[in-house]
């Protein structure tokens, strides 16, 4: 396998760092499952150290899984029906100029202090 890799390597340029390498591996969770199996095989009790830790470690990765889920759907999801529906619910009750107006001098603001800060910045250095 490493030749593969470096002969594929060397078709890029040395400062070109497009190349993307994956693997292939076992689900964690098949793994630790068969280590719970094992452990219990050959006769460790559930309050064992090492039982505990496996399943602390198997726990995590269920919570990690469903985090991966629930990020998955969050960005699958088209929010710009629910977007357009705010902002028509804000200019109906007229709410949306008032927040289009701080978000301008929020902007204004930060702007200043972006200026002001590379001023400083560039008269430090100097």
């Amino acid at each position: 396998a490493r030749d593969a890799i470096q002969h594929r390597l060397s078709n890029y340029s040395p400062t070109e760092i497009k190349f993307n390498l994956m693997a292939m591996v076992q689900d964690k969770r098949t793994y630790l499952g068969q280590r719970l199996n094992a452990l219990a095989a050959i006769g460790m009790e559930e309050s064992d150290p090492s039982m505990l830790s496996v399943r602390g470690e198997l726990h995590a990765e269920e919570e990690k899984r469903a985090r991966w889920t629930s990020e998955n759907e969050r960005r699958r999801y088209n929010y710009l029906p629910f977007c357009v529906e705010m902002l028509r619910c804000l200019a109906g009750s007229g709410k949306f100029e008032s927040l289009v107006e701080k978000a301008k001098e929020s902007a204004g603001e930060k702007r200043k202090r972006a200026e002001a800060w590379k001023k400083s910045q560039s008269s430090g250095s100097a």
